[in-house]
């Protein structure tokens, strides 16, 4: 073999270890994308088994990548929150709908089209601010007193809706009279917004299942809809808001939403007996911060904390390991790669654009980027079943394929005490001086620490004496 080959298969032999089981597939850096990783999928539209990419952008525009290029643009009506693909019916001919949450709505498209919108149930109003504001749009009192009553309520403890609080923060009494004025002949209605979307598969587990959007909202629910997205068949109260939902199990079998709250707590939420009924399970997790990315494999919840920190729980609520990150993490997810059997890693990104692959709390590989990752989503994208795709912080787009001998078995570094620990130390051998000196210290032991003890008191008389000198000498 010639030198020139030796240094090429040396330098290809390099790059393959510094991109560990990560194959680069594109890279994007002016796609100018803000999203985050609720409003990125992977999904088969056009059901010929190659998959495309789905953001919903902040912009609200919908993108639509197949292989390198944009093949389609569409102009979102609110602010993406969250995005989610299902399938309303089963079928060899059944094409999934996407379902985008925005504001108080969830738009349902069909074939990339605008298909039915979703309006989440009104919250129900406070008694007595129902009352105040009949009283003031039917004349019955003016907006003075109305004013005043309403700042009574609030200050008994009464939920005010979104009219009284506007009313409220006006200052000008012209402005509080104009205000009611706009009020009269308008029903009386509070709404809610979104917060979180995700799906749940109804009767078995495939990709191209019949599934349910279920949606956290603002006022502490979570409403689980019927698989055509026009009515809710279950809900449930939470105590603090939903921020980050992942779900297992089926719906019509048994399923379990693990819920992370804006309080720091982790609650759980299961089916209950009878169809249609959920239970917020007594298992409560509180975190010592804020949580921004949560994950479940199999009996296991991993959350990342916004103080830097990848924690691991059992479904019942113990901790297994806690392992502190080198910056705070900005995205996790969960790589499903289906070989012999099934394997599930987990992958994290942090701030300080480093990728991580993690076995348990073994770290399997690391990957730096150029960027920091904001958005990531793994699933199959073209024909090649494992990919990922990763969206930067400047906007970027970055699409890693895992290679089909990468070995997710076992980490490098293993957490843990030292190899070394176990190796034992060259102790050198009992020399004959050793041996003696042990045995006149046996024999005079009591001599030798009364010894030991006269001269520590001889040390404690000078120094005393020492000190007493400097006193009465005036040198201090």
């Amino acid at each position: 073999m010639s030198s020139a080959q030796t240094k090429q298969g040396v330098q290809s032999q390099s790059r393959q270890m510094k991109s560990g089981p990560w194959l680069h597939a594109w890279h994007d850096p002016v796609a100018s994308i803000k999203a985050h990783s609720s409003c990125v999928r992977l999904v088969d539209l056009n059901g010929d088994r190659s998959n495309i990419l789905l953001v919903a952008d902040e912009n609200k525009k919908m993108r639509v990548y197949k292989g390198t290029s944009i093949v389609a643009e569409h102009q979102l009506l609110d602010h993406p929150v969250s995005m989610c693909v299902f399938y309303t019916s089963s079928g060899s001919n059944s094409m999934p709908a996407v379902g985008i949450a925005g504001g108080s709505y969830v738009f349902i498209y069909r074939h990339l089209r605008p298909y039915f919108k979703f309006s989440l149930p009104c919250i129900e109003l406070d008694p007595q601010d129902e009352s105040i504001w009949q009283e003031m749009t039917s004349e019955q009192i003016d907006s003075e007193a109305g004013y005043q009553m309403l700042s009574q309520a609030r200050d008994g403890g009464a939920k005010l809706s979104s009219w009284s609080l506007d009313f409220l923060s006006l200052e000008k009494e012209d402005q509080r009279y104009a205000y009611v004025q706009a009020k009269k002949g308008v029903e009386h209605k509070q709404h809610t917004v979104v917060t979180c979307m995700e799906t749940m598969k109804k009767d078995h587990d495939a990709e191209d299942a019949v599934s349910s959007l279920v949606i956290g909202t603002e006022n502490n629910q979570i409403l689980i809809l019927d698989p055509s997205g026009s009515k809710v068949i279950c809900q449930a109260m939470l105590p603090s808001t939903p921020t980050i939902m992942a779900i297992t199990g089926l719906y019509d079998v048994e399923w379990r939403i693990v819920v992370a709250c804006r309080d720091g707590k982790i609650y759980t939420i299961k089916n209950g007996e009878t169809r249609g009924n959920a239970v917020v399970t007594g298992i409560v997790i509180e975190l010592e911060t804020q949580p921004n990315a949560l994950a479940r494999i199999e009996k296991y919840i991993y959350v990342t904390t916004m103080e830097g920190s990848l924690s691991c729980y059992h479904i019942k609520g113990r901790k297994v390991f806690s392992l502190s990150l080198p910056s705070p993490a900005t995205c996790l997810g969960v790589a499903k790669i289906s070989r012999s059997r099934v394997m599930e890693a987990l992958i994290v990104s942090l701030g300080n654009g480093e990728v991580r692959l993690y076995n348990g709390k073994h770290m399997i590989h690391s990957l730096q980027m150029d960027d920091v990752v904001v958005a990531m989503r793994w699933g199959q994208f073209g024909r090649e079943q494992n990919s990922c795709a990763l969206i930067g912080r400047s906007g970027s787009l970055t699409l890693k394929m895992m290679s089909r001998n990468a070995n997710l078995e076992k980490g490098d570094k293993i957490s843990g005490p030292p190899a070394e620990q176990d190796i034992p130390l060259k102790v050198p051998k009992k020399t004959k001086l050793f041996v003696e000196q042990s045995e006149r210290e046996v024999l005079n032991a009591t001599q030798m620490h009364r010894i030991f003890q006269r001269d520590l008191v001889k040390l404690r008389l000078t120094t005393a004496r020492s000190y007493v000198k400097v006193i009465t000498s005036g040198e201090a």
